[in-house]
């Protein structure tokens, strides 16, 4: 059973880990920011951010607003990228921007290829090296690297993005935005 109530196929012992600050720091610089606005899915407070969405708020039924960070529960992946897609797109004031941590080991399924690969409002890239993340309750062991990691950025700005990535290239990798399929 997964945080946010729901019984899937995935089988992993459990899904709040919490993001490293070597994953979540270099994206708060890319925005010249010192914290997010919406921790949209936290487990409990440890991404900087104005607001955090725990299970008791839970995000999937928030309006989100402003820079985003998600870490989702990997087994409800495509809800969570689904909603930041639709918040992205019927914003109003124009500036919502969600910063995705995701699985990088699935290209393949049908959330990854509509909502981020083939995204024309999305940058992504992919970790180079496995990522580890912190268990809640044991937040002084240090991370040990097991998955492979991809973030994505969904923004109505994907160019300016993607030249500020290139410029600081905080993850030592490539830079892709989506693109719109004919």
């Amino acid at each position: 059973m997964s945080r946010y109530g729901e019984d899937n196929k995935y089988k992993a012992l459990r899904d709040d880990y919490m993001t490293p600050e070597s994953i979540y720091k270099p994206l708060l610089n890319l925005f010249n920011k010192d914290k997010f606005d919406i921790d949209v899915c936290s487990t409990k407070p440890n991404i900087p951010a104005n607001i955090n969405y725990t299970k008791n708020e839970n995000g999937l039924l928030q309006t989100w607003s402003g820079l985003c960070f998600c870490n989702p529960p990997w087994n409800q992946t495509p809800k969570w990228v689904k909603k930041g897609f639709t918040e992205v797109q019927n914003q109003i004031t124009g500036n919502t921007e969600v910063v995705y941590v995701i699985p990088s080991n699935r290209m393949e399924t049908g959330y990854m290829q509509d909502y981020i690969i083939n995204n024309p409002n999305c940058v992504w890239c992919i970790i180079p090296q496995k990522q580890g993340f912190i268990i809640p309750g044991s937040e002084d062991v240090p991370p040990i690297p097991s998955v492979g990691v991809a973030v994505a950025i969904l923004s109505q700005r994907p160019a300016e993005i993607k030249k500020i990535l290139n410029a600081q290239n905080p993850f030592k990798t490539s830079y892709f935005i989506g693109k719109k399929q004919k």
